[in-house]
């Protein structure tokens, strides 16, 4: 037997799951996880760069690249941390009364445009100090990274180029949210035009089935009716003339007698 105090433990978390299920969270946490997988994600981006330099082989080279490397894999971590906070402060914590197509949307433009705006703040950090020590320690630092420009052109094309992606990230989130809910509406536009036509086809089809069948229908029952009345003229007739026959057979003998009383003579 279960007791009390176990049935209400059951009831208290079966509840909270049940409440989880039937509100809305059910449905916004994922989006939540989402903002969160691209924010831990961020910190994973200074492992790629020392992994880069192992690849290239730069610790192999002179004290002064290495100092070098070792500098712009600080300035990797510093540049991962602030894109993590900015793709962590970003996420999406609203709490709605109603899950609609718009809040998907809306939370997807959300998404990528923090996205963008958390790489472009990772690409003005990190380009502009890894540009800074190329100056300073040795153009191989930028080499290693498939990078072939000069230091101050990657220093003033990185923060140049983040200041643009942040602007990118508002004008996309926009273009984005826009386009996706009118394509939504055409394809639901279509999508009723197709349902709609298939319905009309589909009742169009079944009334001509239904019609056909009840032609049949009639058809059939005239033809048993038509078959019936044949049927019943047929036996009338015969019975009218069996009821003749008989009548006729029923006088003939007194009709004989008449003829023999008829033909017998006094002499007789």
């Amino acid at each position: 037997m279960i007791s009390d105090n176990e049935r209400s433990i059951k009831t208290k978390i079966l509840g909270g799951y049940l409440e989880f299920v039937d509100s809305t969270r059910f449905f916004t946490t994922p989006f939540s996880w989402l903002f969160l997988i691209v924010a831990v994600s961020f910190l994973a981006l200074p492992v790629l760069v020392l992994v880069k330099g192992i690849n290239f082989d730069v610790f192999s080279s002179g004290g002064k690249i290495v100092f070098g490397f070792i500098l712009i894999l600080m300035s990797s971590v510093a540049a991962a941390v602030v894109a993590f906070l900015v793709a962590w402060n970003g996420r999406k914590k609203e709490d709605v009364e109603k899950i609609t197509i718009e809040f998907i949307i809306d939370s997807l433009a959300d998404l990528q445009a923090l996205f963008i705006k958390s790489v472009a703040h990772f690409i003005a950090i990190f380009g502009f100090f890894a540009g800074l020590f190329a100056l300073i320690f040795g153009h191989e630092l930028i080499v290693m990274f498939g990078c072939n420009l000069s230091g101050v052109t990657v220093m003033v094309g990185s923060v140049l180029g983040a200041y643009a992606m942040v602007w990118l990230s508002k004008l996309h989130r926009f273009l984005f949210s826009k386009l996706s809910k009118i394509t939504v509406k055409v394809i639901v536009q279509v999508f009723r035009f197709i349902v709609l036509h298939a319905v009309v086809i589909i009742y169009n089809f079944i009334a001509h089935i239904v019609k056909q069948l009840f032609d049949y229908f009639f058809a059939l029952l005239q033809a048993i009716v038509d078959f019936i009345a044949n049927s019943l003229k047929v036996i009338i007739a015969l019975a009218a003339r069996l009821g003749r026959f008989l009548f006729a057979y029923a006088r003939s003998p007194f009709k004989n007698r008449e003829s023999n009383n008829a033909n017998v003579t006094p002499n007789e």
